[in-house]
């Protein structure tokens, strides 16, 4: 969300010059007013430039830190610290200049007599919807520390989640980033020092020698044309892909493709029933669960389903029920989620659907690239050594030649 500068008048007569997040100016105008102040000046931050770098630029918030965070905060509640001298604790440890920031403005509006969930959700950039929704319920209910325990917990699961996938995709990615700097050294550095030497080459060359030879000839006159066609066409294809239309076709063709839909699917529902339980143990209500986990939701086509969901489940129906119109879950999971309702242990049954997707799709992304590695190798092997080959072949030849 962008960022906007503000200038208040108080009740005592001072001003107060602070930043934050808001959907528009009118809202946050609008925001600042119901709270009793008197608005002076509203205006959009700029954006900091690159060269800002490690002063003043403004950072999101890494998962690790937000996770260490949290995890100070808790100790110090159920230390019996109040809130505000909790904050002034942590605004001095954290290295984030905006998240510090973020948490100055926080202190100050708790201290004014704010919610802590009120002051945070109006700073979604370091605090997340549902985070916030959390502590709200939590201080609702005077059970704060429980509900931070809750967060820490599924903080680390999906953080376990993703260094996973992370872990997975760093051996394959490397070598396509290998193979790729070796084909682009030999033909644009080894193949026309090659073509050089065959220049003077009195004898027919053979054929496969002669189309590498022009085909590298074409590529390396025209790199800067081909360069700048594929950056124009990443430029649009990421323009369209951030519209309405353009994301939603993309992100169904995702869904389509072999080994990587299944996938992608088997992760939504891991997360989504893994943040669905959480949301509902704190004691959010149903539509309002669904409606945060459909905003969390990256791919539009799941996004929309679930807010289809949403709706059935508004007009009465089960929200097994509800997944079983829309298909974006197996016939199984629909039947643990409906035992899950009828049995009043829904937050449990979510959970073990959880950890058994997180379980499958580790065992599909170890299986799939146990496949790619031996599959990447014999394609680099070839590649390589089909292009040497070819640019020997002359030699070969002659070799025969001459016996």
């Amino acid at each position: 969300m962008p960022v906007f500068h503000y200038r208040i008048g108080k009740e005592d007569g001072s001003v107060l010059d602070k930043e934050t997040e808001a959907e528009s100016e009118d809202s946050l105008r609008r925001d600042l007013e119901d709270s009793g102040y008197l608005v002076l000046e509203i205006s959009k931050r700029r954006v900091a430039a690159l060269g800002q770098g490690l002063g003043g630029f403004s950072r999101k918030q890494k998962s690790e830190e937000f996770l260490v965070f949290n995890q100070e905060i808790l100790a110090l509640i159920k230390a019996g610290l109040p809130i505000v001298q909790s904050l002034d604790i942590l605004m001095e440890r954290t290295p984030n200049p905006g998240f510090k920031d973020a948490l100055a403005d926080v202190r100050a509006e708790v201290r004014g007599g704010k919610a802590l969930s009120d002051s945070m959700a109006r700073h979604s950039r370091y605090f997340p919807e549902l985070y916030s929704n959390s502590l709200r319920s939590g201080e609702r209910t005077g059970s704060l520390a429980e509900v931070l325990e809750r967060y820490i917990a599924y903080q680390k699961r999906m953080l376990t989640v993703k260094r996973k996938l992370k872990s997975a995709l760093t051996y394959p990615l490397f070598l396509m980033g290998f193979t790729s700097g070796v084909l682009a050294l030999l033909l644009l550095y080894v193949v026309p020092v090659f073509s050089e030497i065959y220049g003077d080459f009195k004898g027919e060359l053979p054929l496969p020698t002669v189309i590498l030879m022009n085909s590298t000839r074409f590529i390396k006159n025209y790199l800067p044309l081909f360069a700048a066609l594929a950056i124009g066409c990443f430029f649009m294809l990421r323009a369209w892909y951030r519209t309405d239309r353009g994301r939603l076709v993309l992100d169904g063709y995702l869904l389509k493709l072999p080994l990587v839909g299944g996938l992608i699917k088997g992760y939504f529902i891991s997360t989504m029933a893994r943040t669905l339980a959480t949301i509902l143990s704190g004691g959010i209500p149903m539509l309002q669960a669904l409606e945060m986990v459909s905003r969390s939701v990256t791919n539009r086509v799941l996004a929309s389903k679930l807010s289809y969901a949403q709706e059935r489940v508004r007009e009465g129906s089960s929200l097994a029920g509800a997944f079983e119109e829309t298909g974006i879950m197996p016939a199984m999971t629909i039947r643990m989620i409906e035992v899950g309702e009828a049995t009043g242990s829904l937050e449990v049954m979510l959970d073990d659907i959880s950890t058994f997707y997180e379980e499958e799709v580790d065992v599909r992304l170890n299986g799939m690239l146990s496949l790619m590695e031996p599959v990447m190798l014999a394609t680099m092997g070839v590649l390589i050594g089909s292009i040497v080959v070819i640019m020997y072949l002359p030699i070969f030849e002659l070799a025969g030649t001459v016996k």
